[in-house]
């Protein structure tokens, strides 16, 4: 009897583990930083043109990379994010100084501070990598912080 109720209890208690180290196919979740997932929100926040012209530019990476931020025109509320010469990004706002691109590849957050200075991070999705020594380097996110405007 006291074999039948730890079985049970133990069976009971993997199923618990392993709903819990499930990871959602929909979320990449990583430590540090206030951005912690690239994913869609489930609205999205409203940007001005004007609030997003504050943001416009150019940001140098920690990795030494330049991250560019545009939108389509001056009356467009349709904004671009890209890393270096990589493809564009159409991006949606998710909060007054956060957004994340549609095709879930960049999240990024931007601190403009008072003295004129900037700070705040970027995830990027780096695609699977094949090393010359063929030794494959698997699909990640990588955290970068704003160095510079």
């Amino acid at each position: 009897m006291k074999t039948w109720i730890l079985a049970g209890t133990l069976g009971v208690c993997a199923l618990l583990a392993n709903a819990q180290s499930l990871p959602d196919s929909q979320t990449v979740t990583i430590p540090g930083g206030r951005l912690h997932t690239i994913e869609l929100p489930a609205h999205k926040h409203f940007m001005s043109p004007e609030a997003f012209g504050q943001f416009r530019g150019a940001y140098e990476l920690s990795n030494g990379q330049v991250l560019y931020l545009r939108n389509a025109g001056a009356i467009s509320t349709i904004m671009y994010a890209r890393i270096d010469d990589q493809d564009e990004h159409r991006i949606i706002a998710t909060d007054s100084d956060s957004f994340v691109a549609l095709d879930r590849q960049l999240a990024i957050r931007i601190d403009l501070r008072d003295n004129g200075g900037v700070g705040g991070e970027v995830l990027m999705q780096v695609p699977a990598e094949k090393l010359a020594s063929g030794a494959i380097v698997p699909a990640h996110v990588q955290s970068l912080s704003l160095a510079a405007r």
